[in-house]
């Protein structure tokens, strides 16, 4: 499982590091240099891959992060019935791509629910809030919180709070462009 772990870090590692696509022919075909070596791109000192978070159930969890919030499998360690599975997700389905991911990390031995006390929640930026949570609650999965404009720093949000499958708390935000429903706000 450690192994499985560790290379799964490597990929994504990878994935934030180096696209197959920046490759010039020359460079596929000559040996590195010094040169070619230093031209690469520099890896931030700093930024966030991914969230992994635990859930008990796998099939229950893609069923809301990718045929409800429309996410998109990158990588896929372990088969189903394998005891250790984790499946990582992103919104362009691009295992390359510069956006953060979300990571679902299956464990079969757990069989106690988790607590997400030590996770605030997960947010995503959505395009079409009402829509998604119609979406949500006809699948069944809990509303915490309609729906509702707010203002920040001058700009329009809309925003809502659901919970995942697993009992995580997630946020989805739309934001608003200008005279797109701000003054509708009491």
């Amino acid at each position: 499982m450690i192994r499985t772990i560790a290379t799964l870090g490597i990929l994504l590692l990878l994935a934030g590091c180096a696209s197959p696509a920046s490759n010039t022919p020359e460079q596929e075909t000559s040996a590195p240099t010094a040169q070619s070596a230093m031209s690469t791109p520099e890896v931030p000192s700093s930024a966030v891959m991914f969230p992994a978070i635990n859930v008990p159930d796998m099939r229950a969890a893609e069923a809301f992060y990718i045929d409800i919030m429309g996410m998109k499998p990158t990588l896929r360690i372990g088969e189903e019935g394998d005891a250790h599975q984790e499946v990582t997700l992103n919104s362009s389905g691009e295992m390359y791509a510069s956006e953060a991911s979300l990571v679902l990390n299956f464990v079969a031995s757990r069989t106690e629910p988790y607590v997400f006390d030590g996770l605030s929640r997960i947010a995503f930026r959505v395009s079409d809030l009402d829509g998604l949570v119609a979406r949500i609650r006809a699948a069944g999965h809990k509303v915490l919180v309609e729906p509702r404009m707010i203002e920040v720093k001058g700009s329009g949000i809309k925003l809502a709070f659901v919970e995942d499958p697993n009992g995580a708390r997630v946020e989805l935000i739309q934001l608003m462009r200008p005279g797109q429903g701000l003054e509708a706000m009491p």
